[in-house]
């Protein structure tokens, strides 16, 4: 068998099991695109570690690129199309860089209120729209595509719970909300009666002046002016600037910072947030507790240089 056909065969069953795979699809087509269109038996070992590795320093997209061609000779190998795998075993460690941004409640603040900025006369509803929008991704710990799939059936404010579909490991779940973002959700629903609604119940409950769910690449396109136009920055040298689905990360680290003020038990805590959030397991939750112990030891640092400039002021 040749190379398509079993990338194809292999990205088809993988949907068929209700899986989106896309990355994974991409990252297959770019590996036959590379090696051509070969029999599979010659696929060799130098091959996968060349395309693996690309060029620079290892990156993490090195380790997505490994596990998803791991998983492609196997299912080779399952159907006998190969009888190993020449995909080499070692994966290099590769040192996570990247930190995601906490945001203040200042800055979350500034952030809601620089929806004004997004005002249009075609849309009057606008700002109050990703307002509410930007609000719920936070209070509520959402991703944004979840964010922008929610429908108008799926908010059901007198249970007080957020119904969520096709999220990223394709796990549905019921997301509890607090009193005051069922207030703001509230007083948006009111508003969003005046828009249309194209499937009913099932339209989408943050729509667009003709009732069509808000793409991502809009949210992301407005996100960027609300966060420049709330001073919101890292320094210009940095790669990333703070992102939308850092909301998410704030809301977690906001509830593992609180859970250790309360004097709670925050690892028995852990899969409460892990299954609030939709992971698949406590590991993908566990990561925000190295970010909360770093931000608990930068705020006692900052206490203790207050303290201390509080002693010399009554020394003196």
């Amino acid at each position: 068998m040749k190379l398509r056909d079993a990338t194809e065969s292999y990205v088809t069953l993988k949907r068929s099991l209700g899986m989106k795979f896309n990355a994974e699809a991409r990252i297959l087509r770019c590996f036959v695109g590379t090696l051509g269109d070969v029999p599979l038996i010659e696929v060799g070992r130098d091959a996968c570690r060349t395309f693996c590795r690309g060029e620079g320093t290892p990156t993490q997209w090195w380790t997505r690129k490994h596990y998803t061609l791991r998983g492609f000779f196997a299912f080779c190998i399952a159907r006998r199309h190969l009888a190993t795998s020449p995909l080499p075993e070692i994966i290099p460690h590769v040192p996570r860089s990247f930190v995601p941004y906490i945001y203040t409640s200042d800055e979350l603040r500034r952030l809601l209120d620089a929806t004004t900025i997004v005002a249009n006369y075609r849309s009057p509803l606008q700002p109050l729209v990703f307002r509410t929008l930007v609000l719920t991704l936070y209070a509520a710990g959402l991703r944004p595509g979840e964010g922008l799939r929610l429908r108008i059936c799926d908010v059901d404010l007198d249970s007080r719970l957020l119904a969520i579909w096709d999220t990223k490991f394709h796990k549905s779940r019921l997301v509890p909300i607090g009193t005051d973002l069922v207030e703001a959700l509230g007083e948006y629903r009111k508003a969003r009666q005046h828009l249309p609604r194209p499937a009913e119940t099932r339209s989408a409950f943050f729509a667009t002046r003709t009732g069509k769910a808000i793409s991502l690449n809009r949210l992301e396109e407005v996100f960027v002016r609300l966060r420049q136009h709330a001073g919101i920055s890292r320094p210009q040298s940095n790669r990333w600037q703070p992102r939308l689905h850092d909301l998410r990360h704030s809301f977690a680290v906001d509830r593992l910072v609180a859970w250790y003020r309360e004097g709670a038990d925050v690892q028995a805590c852990l899969p409460l947030l892990a299954t609030y959030l939709g992971h698949v397991n406590v590991s993908g939750t566990q990561t925000y507790l190295t970010m909360t112990s770093a931000l608990l030891a930068e705020a006692s640092t900052r206490f203790e240089r207050y303290a201390a400039v509080g002693k010399e002021e009554h020394h003196d």
